[in-house]
C-alpha cells in the first residue's frame, strides 16, 4: 500500500538516502548541498526562496518505508510553480512510484494554483517521463548539473 503525505523533518534523512541512492546518474553530487539547504528550512518551518510564495513538499511511503520525495514552490509576483526535487530511491525504479508521487503533486499545484503555469528542470535521462505527462523542452544546457549531466528545462 501507498501513501503520501507531506513532509515531516523525520524524513530528512530518508530524504537524503533516496537523493545518494540516485546520485551519480540522476544527479551531480554538487547538488546534495542544494537539498539539504531545502530540507533544512522545511525542517525550521522556513521558505528558503525569498522569491517565493510557499512552497511544499510530499513523500511517498510504501508498506511503511519512504520511497519517493518532491515538491514544488511558487515564485512571487508570477503566475510560475517550479516542480523541485522529485525523487525515487533507485531501488524503486520502474514501479510507477515516481508518476504517481509526480501527478500528486501537479494535482495539488493545480487545485490550490490554477491559473499557474508549471515549470520544471531535470536531466537527458528523465525528460521523456515529463514529455509523457504534456511537458515540453523550452531549453537544454550541456553540463547543466554538471560533467555529463545536461539540464534540460521544461514548461507545461
Amino acid at each position: 500500500m501507498t501513501n503520501i503525505r507531506t513532509y515531516i523533518p523525520a524524513d530528512h534523512t530518508a530524504c537524503i538516502d533516496m537523493f545518494k541512492s540516485n546520485c551519480p546518474g540522476y544527479f551531480d553530487p554538487s547538488e546534495l548541498q542544494l537539498l539539504e539547504r531545502w530540507l533544512g528550512a522545511r525542517d525550521a518551518g522556513k521558505i528558503l526562496h525569498p522569491a517565493s510564495d510557499g512552497d511544499f513538499f510530499y513523500v511517498l511511503e510504501h508498506e511503511s518505508k519512504l520511497v519517493g520525495c518532491g515538491g514544488f514552490y511558487v515564485t512571487k509576483g508570477e503566475q510560475k510553480a517550479s516542480m523541485v526535487w522529485g525523487m525515487v530511491h533507485k531501488n524503486y525504479h520502474k514501479q510507477g512510484f515516481g508518476k504517481q508521487l509526480f501527478l500528486f503533486r501537479l494535482n495539488e499545484l493545480e487545485r490550490s494554483f490554477p491559473s499557474h503555469s508549471v515549470v520544471l528542470d531535470t536531466s537527458q535521462h528523465t525528460f521523456g517521463f515529463f514529455e509523457k505527462l504534456g511537458f515540453y523542452v523550452t531549453s537544454i544546457k550541456p553540463n547543466g548539473y554538471g560533467p555529463g549531466l545536461d539540464r534540460y528545462d521544461m514548461l507545461r
